[in-house]
């Protein structure tokens, strides 16, 4: 991914979200799952977001990890958890604005 500048003028390497669509789909939010390990595959700015997005995999699975940043503490929720190719599919639609 090619830099992106920020809102304070500061090189930014992962992708801002644009404003969901007016007819987007939206996600079911959970509390974290458990796993042994989780592994990032990929993620939006949390340099310059109170709320960043992450691509997740554990266990066979695939999920959106959500962190909102609420008074310096993080709130982090779960997706319901897919098979790869659905969960880069929903990770696209996150990015383009058609899921949130």
């Amino acid at each position: 991914m090619s830099g992106r500048t920020g809102a304070w003028g500061a090189s930014c390497s992962a992708p801002h979200l644009p404003p969901p669509l007016e007819r987007h789909l939206p996600l079911s939010w959970y509390a974290p799952r458990r796993f042994e390990r989780v592994r990032v595959v990929a993620w939006t700015c949390h340099e310059h977001r109170v709320t960043f997005y992450e691509l997740c995999t554990a266990g066979g699975l695939a999920f959106i990890r959500r962190t909102f940043t609420e008074k310096g503490k993080p709130l982090v929720s779960h997706s319901d958890a897919w098979r790869h190719r659905e969960a880069v599919g929903m990770w696209t639609g996150l990015l383009s604005g058609a899921v949130r």
